[in-house]
């Protein structure tokens, strides 16, 4: 270790991450420490599966505002409990750890109308787990007109330079790139929340290598119906929740009584062919990627067709925990008092500091 690191430079935060796509909580123990530039080492990270009765529970549906202030408490002790059984079955010491940064669990991102709200009570978590919790990274930069999503890219910029572009497969594809000096960054397309919705009609939990989309045909006529929709003639910043998928593209989907295997097949090529298409837009060539969606073969070698980027998969655990990794980034930028939102990608008027912690 150099003589000059002294221990207010070195910090060991656990990033905890829940996405849409519902296959569970991430967790990630990432020790940071600062030189000229932050460097990170992951070291443990682990994917924790929801129960049946939780994956239902996080599932959007009407709530009253009693039901959804207890399901915020019962997830924050989950959370919490889930922490626990990560670090003792990792056999690490909860005190070593100077706070959690919990991104929570999305339950509505309606930026247009100042509304967001990310559940998994800080509160619960820091008084059930008794470790420091920073969380709600999202709420102030909607206050301030921002769109509060997406927030990875300050950690693009910062832990990944090397690369052009950082392009996460995750429920939603969103890409991170640096232009004029500025990052930008936004949700390009659904990805693995539709395919995964159609693969569990079919009795599956996802679409394992893009098996069924290599063996079926695309449907043209919904490609195109797909490929026309509103949203892909936006200029960023701009960004995309669950309530656009149940809105305006399941309906389109149901409209087209394909089967499953058909709207997996249309839904890959779609996707693939508006990534590449903002990858050839934006002259990105070298684009480091992760998430669920790198092990989509099928998905890949589209994106490959319609392209010429270079598309590197990130390797483990980074590829898993990428996310989780970076909301441990963003909890320690906070920490600091640092910004740790960037108004070139969320279109607030301002970098600005976002987080709330506890114990306040």
């Amino acid at each position: 270790m150099p003589q000059n690191l002294t221990k207010q430079q070195q910090f060991r935060v656990l990033g905890l991450m829940s996405g849409t796509s519902l296959d569970g909580l991430d967790l990630c123990l990432v020790d940071f420490r600062r030189m000229d530039t932050w460097q990170f080492e992951i070291k443990a990270a682990k994917t924790m599966a929801y129960s049946d009765a939780w994956e239902a529970d996080l599932k959007f549906k009407p709530l009253s505002d009693s039901e959804l202030k207890n399901l915020d408490h019962r997830y924050g002790k989950l959370l919490a409990h889930y922490v626990l059984d990560f670090l003792g079955k990792e056999n690490i010491d909860p005190k070593s750890i100077d706070f959690i940064a919990s991104h929570g669990h999305t339950w509505y991102h309606q930026p247009e109308k100042g509304l967001g709200l990310q559940i998994g009570n800080g509160p619960e978590l820091w008084e059930t787990s008794q470790i420091p919790v920073i969380c709600d990274f999202r709420k102030a930069d909607i206050a301030l007109g921002g769109q509060g999503a997406p927030l990875v890219p300050i950690g693009d910029r910062d832990l990944f330079s090397e690369y052009d572009a950082c392009l996460n497969l995750g429920g939603f594809a969103n890409i991170s790139f640096s232009e004029n000096g500025q990052r930008i960054a936004f949700d390009i397309v659904a990805c693995n929340l539709i395919l995964n919705h159609y693969s569990r009609k079919l009795g599956l939990p996802y679409d394992d290598g893009g098996y069924i989309a290599a063996t079926h045909k695309c449907n043209s006529q919904l490609l195109q119906e797909l490929n026309q929709l509103a949203y892909y003639q936006q200029r960023p910043p701009k960004s995309l929740g669950i309530e656009w998928l149940r809105e305006i593209v399941f309906p389109i989907l149901e409209k087209a009584r394909l089967s499953p295997e058909e709207i997996i097949a249309t839904a890959t090529e779609h996707s693939a062919y508006q990534i590449a298409r903002c990858l050839n837009d934006f002259g990105l060539n070298k684009v480091l990627l992760s998430g669920g969606g790198s092990y989509n073969q099928t998905l890949i070698d589209t994106i490959g067709l319609y392209s010429q980027s270079k598309l590197l998969i990130a390797a483990e655990p980074i590829n898993s925990f990428k996310e989780a990794l970076i909301f441990a980034y963003l909890g320690l930028l906070k920490h600091l008092g640092e910004d740790n939102i960037l108004a070139s990608v969320t279109g607030a008027p301002h970098n600005h500091c976002s987080g709330t912690v506890y114990p306040k």
